[in-house]
C-alpha cells in the first residue's frame, strides 16, 4: 500500500505544489497590474489637476488685467470730472468777483450786465 501511496502521492503533492505556484504567481500578477493602474491613475489625477490648475491661473490673470484695465479708466474718468468740476468752480468765482464789480444802479439786481453774467454761466 505505501507503494501505491507513493505512486499516485508524488505526482499529487507535486501537481498540488504547482498548483499552489501558479496560484502565488497570478496573486503576484494580479498585485502588480493593481501597482501599474494605481501609479497610472495617480499619475493622469496630478496630470489634470495641474491642467486645471494652469487654467484656472490663466482666467484669474485676464480677470485681474480686465480688473486693472477699469480701475485705470476709472481714475481717468474721475481725474476728467474734477478737473471739470474745479474748472466749473473757479468759473463760478470768476463769475461772482464779475458780479460784486458791478454797479448796484437800483433795478432790483437784475440790470442787463447782471443778466449777461447769467448767461455766460
Amino acid at each position: 500500500m505505501s507503494a501505491l501511496l507513493a505512486k499516485v502521492g508524488g505526482p499529487l503533492v507535486i501537481f498540488g505544489a504547482m498548483i499552489l505556484a501558479a496560484m502565488f504567481l497570478g496573486v503576484m500578477a494580479l498585485s502588480t497590474v493593481d501597482r501599474m493602474v494605481e501609479t497610472a491613475r495617480s499619475s493622469m489625477k496630478a496630470e489634470r489637476d495641474a491642467h486645471w490648475a494652469a487654467e484656472i491661473e490663466r482666467s484669474n490673470a485676464a480677470a485681474n488685467a480686465q480688473i486693472a484695465q477699469n480701475l485705470k479708466q476709472t481714475m481717468a474718468a474721475q481725474d476728467a470730472a474734477r478737473d471739470q468740476v474745479a474748472a466749473a468752480e473757479q468759473r463760478a468765482r470768476e463769475l461772482e468777483i464779475e458780479n460784486a464789480a458791478l454797479p448796484d444802479d437800483g433795478n432790483g439786481g437784475l440790470g442787463r450786465e447782471r443778466v449777461r453774467l447769467l448767461n455766460q454761466r
